[in-house]
Formats: structure tokens, C-alpha cells, sequence
């Protein structure tokens, strides 16, 4: 048997993934925040990029910069004290805080290392993430330490401020804070057994706190003092300290307002990055002669223009998309979530002749200032529901009236899932009850059962 070999030559046509559509597709996916990360990285890399409010060097004025003073003498510690209660004084965590009040007080060198290792495994909700069995092999590696002097240095950090933290469970942190704040008042032994009594039949813990709350408003019509004595306790101590860290403020990437009768829809020129080419570094390409040099400044110059490229088909595809979505949904404006349109990736991709992934990225992530609140791109899309007089509702829209017929209904006698179905089906709107289910509890709204006033 003999083998032939043939060689042949065949033209197909293929989309290659340049590292410049990389580029475009990897900026148009990042949020505002992560965007600013990646600008500043570029920045630090390529010497050819610079930000617009930076001044050239020869524009600045010739003066002394120096700081040393005249009589050179850095014997005195005045300046350096002002300098250190001039600087801002960071955020602290909670263990930092926590970590602070245990060198404040008079523990010995032990129970400061067993309170350190205890607050090394505390989370910003003030709980204790691991059992004392593990903290007692870790500390036991290199000392002797028995579990009394452990229990007792917990002790002391679940009363540190804020009471409750390095509690074991939610029932734990509950009764830590009852006793503290509550051991003198006539219903502290009946709040304690109630406690007690939800941590036994609900399995409460920290993940399923909401089965823990609906079992506090059922105790509120049978006794109204231990129920507020209940609420007042804090179920997440330690976000009294998390919650004033920095928070990652949400920044819309397009403001939509009216003017002139019109809507008008705009980038928000607060996060549009001002960053250029510097004129100086782009200057030396005529004056360099040496190869590699060359290559190096054609690099860069290459990669900061592509990248100014890839920022500016950024923020024209957001806008676009965003603006194609808002006239799509302008009956929102006007009329809020009851009026939304029915609205799928394909319909906005097909009018901007551009892939649904494009869409898709464009809006995640991405938030729009509108009169009536911010709200991310992706709140506009949602599926639809045929109705018999030929029109169609989004998804939202069902949402919103399912929600208004249970606000209406009578307390006593509240409606069904069934009930909801027929009621729109009475209305030329088909809408299974398993569907009326599904919206219901993902807006949170009890079964009509738990909603019946007795």
C-alpha cells in the first residue's frame, strides 16, 4: 500500500483577536472603578501618556524647592510632629480597632497572643470564623495554653466595644449583648429563652438572619417589650466599625436629563479620563539616532495611541448603547417602573449593527443618573409577557403590578399566587401562578399565608 502526499492551498477568511480589539474589549468590560486602576497603571508604564492637568516641566516657574531649613537642624522634632497631626488619620478596621483596645488594657504577654490569634479569625460582621478546638492547636504549636485561659481572653474580647464581637453564632452574639445591656430589666429571662428558643427551632444563623427577623415580627403581637428589647440588639456588631470604613462609591457612567422638552443623554464628564500624549516624549522620535532607542520610543508612542483609541470607542459605545436604551424606555421617565418596555440585547445590537456580547458588556457594570435615581444599564432589559390585546410587558412591569395588588389587598383576606394569575388573566394578561410565585419571592414578599393578619 502506497502513500500519496498532496499539497494543496485554500483561502479562508478568519477574524484574528489583535491585542488592539483585546484592548477595546477588555476596556469596555471594566467598571468605573477598575477603569481608573487601569489608566494609572498605563500611565506608570508608558512614559508617553500623561494626564491633561499635568503641566510641562519648562512651564513651571523657576523657583528653590528646597525644604531643608537654613539651620539645618533635624535635632528638633517640631516639624516632624506637625507634620504627623497634619496627615489624615486612616480608617481603622475592626480588628485594628479591636487590636488597639487590647494593648490599652492589662493583659499579660499570653492572653495578648491569645487574643491576637482570636482576632486574626473575627470577620468585619463580628463573628468568629473558626471553632476554639482550631484556635487551641494554632496557639498550642508554640506554647502551652489551656482551653480556660482561651475561653476567658474570649470572654474579655466579646465585651470589648462593640459588645457582641467574637461570638460563635448569632444566638451567642444575641445573648452576649442581652446580658450586658438588659441583665437587670424584668424581661431579660423571658428575651433569653425566646432567644434561645429561635436558635433551637430556626437553625438561625448569620447566612439566614431573614428566618430570624420573620420569627421577631410573629413574637411582636404577643409581647411588644420583649420584641424591642430583641431589635434593639445588634445582629452584626462589628458593622458599627465596618460600616464607616470608605465605601466604594457607585459613579454613573451617563447622565440622561431633560432640556428643552427633550431628553438629552451624556457621558458624565466627571469620569471621562483627561489623559494625552506628552508632546515632549513624542518630540525626541526626530532628534534619536540610536536603533534601539527608536524602537522603544515607536513602541510606546504605538501603545499610547492605541490605548487613547480603545478609551475613546469605549465611551462612544457606552453612550450609544445607552442612549439607543433610554428612547427605547423613555415611558420610565415619565412614568416610572410600571411603564418599562420589554427590552433583550438583540433588539439595542441589531439597531447599533453590533454583536449582543458588545451590549451585553457595555451595560454591565455601567450606571445611568436619571431623574428618578441611578440605575445600572442592565435594569432596562427584561423579558416579555404576551397579553391579548397584542401587547406586550416586560417582566418588570409584572413585577411592579403584582406588587401594587398586594399593597391593595385586604390584610385579612390577602390574595393568592392563584388568585394574582386569574386577576391578570382577567385582564387579557397570561401569567402562570408558578411565574406570580417567582416574582413574588424575588421581591421579597411573603406567601399569603405568612401576609394574613390574624
Amino acid at each position: 500500500m502506497s502513500i500519496k502526499i498532496k499539497q494543496s492551498v485554500n483561502l479562508s477568511n478568519k477574524v484574528t483577536m489583535t491585542q488592539q480589539i483585546q484592548l477595546a474589549i477588555k476596556l469596555l468590560q471594566l467598571n468605573t472603578h477598575d477603569l481608573q486602576k487601569e489608566i494609572d497603571e498605563k500611565l506608570l508604564n508608558n512614559p508617553f501618556l500623561e494626564n491633561e492637568t499635568v503641566l510641562n516641566y519648562q512651564d513651571l516657574p523657576q523657583q528653590n524647592l528646597s525644604v531643608v531649613h537654613k539651620n539645618n537642624d533635624f535635632s528638633s522634632t517640631s516639624t516632624s510632629d506637625d507634620f504627623i497631626e497634619q496627615t489624615p488619620a486612616k480608617s481603622q478596621t475592626l480588628r485594628e480597632y479591636l487590636v488597639w483596645q487590647i494593648k490599652m488594657s492589662t493583659l499579660n504577654k499570653i492572653d495578648e497572643l491569645i487574643a491576637y490569634t482570636i482576632i486574626e479569625y473575627i470577620d468585619d460582621s463580628g463573628f468568629l470564623t473558626i471553632s476554639l478546638d482550631e484556635i487551641f492547636v494554632q496557639l498550642n504549636k508554640n506554647e502551652d495554653i489551656n482551653y480556660q485561659e482561651i475561653f476567658a481572653v474570649l470572654h474579655k474580647i466579646q465585651h470589648l466595644d462593640p459588645i457582641g464581637v467574637g461570638a460563635k453564632s448569632l444566638c451567642d452574639c444575641l445573648l452576649i449583648q442581652l446580658e450586658h445591656y438588659y441583665k437587670d430589666n424584668k424581661k431579660y429571662d423571658e428575651a433569653k429563652n425566646i432567644i434561645k428558643k429561635l436558635e433551637t427551632n430556626s437553625m438561625t444563623k448569620l447566612s439566614n438572619f431573614k428566618v430570624f427577623s420573620d420569627e421577631i415580627e410573629k413574637i411582636k403581637g404577643e409581647d411588644k417589650d420583649i420584641a424591642n428589647i430583641i431589635i434593639s440588639l445588634n445582629p452584626r456588631p462589628g458593622n458599627i466599625i465596618s460600616s464607616e470604613l470608605p465605601q466604594e462609591h457607585i459613579t454613573p457612567d451617563v447622565i440622561i436629563y431633560k432640556k428643552d422638552g427633550e431628553w438629552s443623554t451624556e457621558l458624565n464628564p466627571e469620569i471621562n479620563p483627561k489623559i494625552r500624549i506628552n508632546k515632549m516624549y513624542e518630540g525626541l522620535l526626530t532628534n534619536v539616532k540610536n536603533k534601539k532607542d527608536i524602537t522603544y520610543i515607536k513602541n510606546n508612542l504605538q501603545d499610547a495611541k492605541f490605548f487613547l483609541k480603545a478609551l475613546n470607542n469605549r465611551n462612544l459605545t457606552i453612550h450609544r448603547v445607552a442612549k439607543i436604551i433610554m428612547k427605547k424606555q423613555e415611558d420610565f421617565l415619565i412614568h416610572g417602573e410600571i411603564a418599562l418596555k420589554p427590552l433583550i440585547l438583540r433588539d439595542i445590537a441589531s439597531i447599533l449593527n453590533v454583536h449582543e456580547s458588545t451590549i451585553s458588556r457595555s451595560t454591565s457594570n455601567k450606571y445611568i443618573q436619571t431623574p428618578r435615581g441611578l440605575y445600572e444599564l442592565k435594569y432596562f432589559f427584561s423579558s416579555e409577557i404576551e397579553t391579548n390585546y397584542g401587547k406586550k410587558l416586560s417582566s418588570v412591569t409584572i413585577k411592579e403590578m403584582i406588587k401594587k395588588l398586594i399593597n391593595d389587598e385586604d390584610a385579612r383576606s390577602p390574595m393568592s399566587d392563584s388568585q394574582i394569575s386569574k386577576s391578570f388573566s382577567d385582564n387579557g394578561i397570561k401569567v402562570a401562578r408558578r411565574t406570580i410565585t417567582k416574582y413574588r419571592e424575588s421581591m421579597g414578599i411573603s406567601s399569603s399565608t405568612d401576609r394574613r393578619i390574624k
